[in-house]
């Protein structure tokens, strides 16, 4: 059952990657250092590990993240006429995307260490 939910991850989608992205911002924001220690000790014990879940997770979301980007500003990105600063990759996809490569060469990155735990949050590592 588990390996299904891991092959068919409809359960990582726009919505979910939404209150993922909102549940970091937050906690690194609302000054719950309970909160923010648990995601980032467990995040980057998952990134240490190269949990297959929390890599599948980091992926994912980003592509989304990507997506959600291409969908609202996709042709004004292209256009050879718009400024080089809105024609850039937006900031959410591309930390996701570092924390991805990074836990991938097995050497995580302790400021991504939110994006990290909310990953592995979502994946139900911790």
């Amino acid at each position: 059952m588990a390996s299904a939910r891991i092959e068919h991850a409809e359960w990582i989608n726009p919505k979910t990657v939404e209150r993922a992205y909102f549940e970091a911002n937050n906690a690194q924001t609302a000054g719950n250092e309970l909160r923010r220690k648990h995601l980032a000790e467990g995040g980057m014990r998952a990134a240490r590990a190269r949990d297959p879940k929390l890599m599948l997770v980091l992926e994912k979301s980003a592509e989304i993240l990507n997506q959600l980007a291409e969908n609202q500003h996709g042709r004004t990105r292209r256009d050879q006429n718009t400024c080089h600063s809105e024609r850039t990759e937006l900031t959410e996809y591309t930390m996701w995307r570092e924390a991805y490569k990074a836990a991938d060469r097995g050497e995580p990155v302790v400021q991504l260490a939110l994006i990290y735990g909310v990953a592995a949050e979502m994946a139900g590592l911790i």
